[in-house]
């Protein structure tokens, strides 16, 4: 690439309007999440309207904001050949391993098709008055993980024991249900169709682009391995950030705060 986007927005934002350099700002600390981001998207996170996103990007010499954005990729598929390359000092074939799944499984959720249902599904989960979370086979605790962060950005979400639970059981139109799984499917058939025959919204986040948790969802969001999958958990707690104007780490120390405060977990202290 010929010219480095972030390094032109760090050169040029002394010539910025006050706007200008508020896009210029959020694309520069947040661009591997920019890169899914529609130009909507981007006019919330930055607190500007969408038609200054759009003007800015004409103004960098691009035909629209489409195009900065497919730069932007291009930028972060460059950054991770480059970490390719220095993988080859690693001492150990674990972490060379684990770095390879780590870049595959990062550049295997860059698809069209993900950033459309990212978009939708911040739409659809904004409508909802309950969220259930549940895990598949190996993955217990990462329900917890998401439908924590939901709390956190305001949302009434919980997860969901393993089975046809309770919080299963209470499902209805007004519920979404976010189901999180990879290639072991075992135990999340029965509450995908009991919540397909109560009306239910189904979200599906796999690390198998093949699953067939696709079948019962409304909306899927796949990559390829683990990585893939903590990294979209990351992306939709992000596009809903921007959604509602809240912060999880902002909302997270507050409440660590208040725990601090009244004793509510243990210190530590032996």
């Amino acid at each position: 690439m010929e010219n480095d986007l972030l390094q032109r927005l760090a050169d040029e934002s002394q010539s910025y309007s006050k706007r200008q350099r508020a896009i210029a700002r959020y694309i520069s600390e947040n661009s591997e999440m920019v890169s899914f981001m529609t130009s909507r998207m981007l006019s919330r996170a930055a607190q500007v309207s969408e038609s200054s996103v759009v003007r800015f990007a004409r103004q960098m010499g691009y035909s629209g904001y489409s195009e900065l954005r497919r730069d932007l990729q291009q930028l972060i598929k460059d950054k991770l050949s480059k970490a390719e390359k220095a993988e080859s000092d690693l001492e150990t074939e674990e972490l060379r391993q684990t770095v390879n799944a780590g870049d595959a499984g990062l550049r295997s959720i860059m698809t069209a098709q993900n950033q459309r249902t990212l978009e939708e599904a911040v739409e659809l989960l904004g409508q909802k008055e309950k969220i259930v979370v549940q895990a598949g086979l190996g993955l217990e605790g990462i329900d917890v993980y998401l439908a924590s962060g939901l709390c956190a950005l305001g949302f009434d979400a919980r997860p969901a024991s393993p089975g046809l639970s309770r919080e299963i059981l209470q499902l209805d139109e007004k519920s979404a249900l976010l189901i999180i799984c990879d290639s072991h499917f075992s135990g999340l058939s029965g509450p995908l169709r009991y919540a397909r025959k109560k009306g239910t919204s189904v979200l599906a986040l796999t690390s198998d682009e093949g699953s067939t948790a696709g079948l019962y969802a409304d909306l899927l969001l796949s990559g390829k391995g683990s990585i893939a999958l903590a990294a979209l958990i990351s992306a939709l707690l992000t596009a809903l950030e921007n959604s509602c104007g809240r912060k999880l780490d902002s909302k997270l120390a507050e409440l660590d705060a208040l725990q601090k405060e009244y004793d509510t977990y243990e210190s530590g202290e032996s």
